[in-house]
């Protein structure tokens, strides 16, 4: 059993780390969701409000009876409920099971006021409170998801345009009125949602790039997030093996099953050492962000990369984010393939110490955000090589002199040994 839960570890994907991807993810509870969520809540209570001085001004209007004030007390048994369960499990999120019975709850307040205005359209009576069960589903959006308080909210809408359509007869002009106070069930619902989406998309892309950023300061070949957490595991599952050897649950000679998984494991470790040889901050940085690892592609056998100081890696990863990190609707798919590499004749003082190429593919020159000039001449003097709905830029990099030393002198006993 033991040794199943190593191979399962093993052998589960593995694409970004837990802790960054659930801090970049947590945005309806922290990073400012709580203030997105108040101020949502309290658009709510001033569209509910409107309806319920619209449900005063009419209440004289009603026939003999109750009016409209049985749907309005049953919306408010719903909204006092959600709000006394939110209070308790404040710290927890809502049962799903509550939240279903909530939503569920809210086609008896819409079932009451249409059973008492039906067919009175033609004096103007409206429904009120069941206009006002949608606006209800704000706050609901913001923290909880967007879609299914946004598919209620348009079936109630539909209910309330079907039941004044039907009267379009009888009420005339009024059935305009009607058709209104539908859509005022729905519309704020989707401002509602067109503004949580946007804060959503936005401070996932701000913490996304954040977390990226602390790459920039790591050494030439040291290991990134994603790196560390792989090598936790297999660090965890080689001291598992042994713990299992050393203390005979295994026993000696060692099962072809454990034999295989030592293997696989020493060869797992004996990749990443590798790979860490030239696995630079941009490689990390790029593997470890959810917008750049779809778009961009390294190519930096050397390291090369890693010789860039901190100012440039900043300026050379603010310009890759530009480039890429935001896909504009209705436009091909924005990419870009980074190469690194040296110049012919390192020797002459007029020579760059390093030759950046970015390959843009999925946009022109003249829709790049300006920004990305600034950010990319911090990184070295570039040329711009055009083409209709691509481009190439070309930088030449100084580095610092005291990185470098060495590495010239490096490469010619590698030449030596290779010859």
């Amino acid at each position: 059993m033991n040794e199943l839960h190593l191979a399962t570890t093993l052998s589960r994907p593995f694409r970004r780390p837990t802790r960054s991807a659930r801090a970049a993810g947590d945005v309806r509870e922290s990073h400012g969701g709580r203030r997105l969520a108040t101020g949502i809540t309290f658009a709510s209570g001033l569209v509910i409000a409107g309806h319920l001085a619209h449900a005063m001004a009419l209440a004289s209007t009603f026939p003999p009876g109750p009016g409209p004030w049985p749907a309005w007390l049953a919306l408010a048994g719903v909204v006092g409920i959600g709000v006394v369960s939110r209070t308790v499990s404040r710290d927890t999120p809502l049962p799903d099971w509550l939240y279903v019975i909530l939503l569920v709850a809210l086609i008896a307040p819409v079932w009451l006021d249409l059973s008492v205005t039906q067919g009175l359209l033609h004096l103007g009576v409206t429904p009120t409170a069941a206009a006002a069960a949608g606006a209800v589903l704000m706050p609901v959006a913001a923290i909880r998801g967007t879609r299914i308080p946004m598919t209620v909210a348009s079936a109630i809408g539909l209910v309330l345009a079907t039941a004044a359509l039907l009267q379009l007869e009888s009420a005339g002009r009024h059935t305009v009125t009607g058709v209104i106070v539908a859509a005022s069930a729905v519309l704020p619902m989707a401002v509602a949602v067109i503004a949580i989406r946007g804060f959503r998309r936005l401070v996932r892309r701000e913490l996304d790039l954040s977390l990226v950023q602390s790459t920039v300061a790591t050494p030439r070949t040291a290991v990134g997030m994603r790196a560390s957490e792989e090598l936790a595991q297999l660090d965890f599952a080689a001291e598992s093996l042994l713990d299992d050897v050393g203390s005979g649950r295994i026993a000696i000679p060692i099962p072809p099953e454990s034999a295989e998984l030592a293997g696989t494991l020493a060869a797992r470790l004996r990749v990443r050492l590798i790979e860490g040889r030239n696995d630079t901050w941009l490689r990390h940085a790029v593997t470890e962000s959810a917008y750049l690892s779809k778009r961009v592609t390294v190519d930096d056998p050397g390291g090369l990369a890693g010789l860039l100081a901190g100012d440039q890696r900043d300026g050379l990863l603010l310009g890759l984010w530009f480039l890429v990190g935001e896909q504009s609707k209705g436009s091909a798919d924005r990419a870009a393939h980074v190469t690194c590499r040296e110049p012919d004749d390192a020797s002459e003082p007029d020579v760059p110490d390093l030759l950046l190429s970015i390959e843009v593919s999925g946009v022109s020159r003249r829709r790049v955000d300006p920004a990305t000039w600034d950010a990319l001449g911090s990184v070295g003097t570039h040329d711009v090589v055009a083409a209709h709905e691509s481009f190439r830029i070309d930088v030449d990099c100084r580095v610092d002199s005291s990185v470098t030393a060495g590495v010239p002198a490096a490469r010619g006993a590698a030449h030596s040994r290779g010859s």
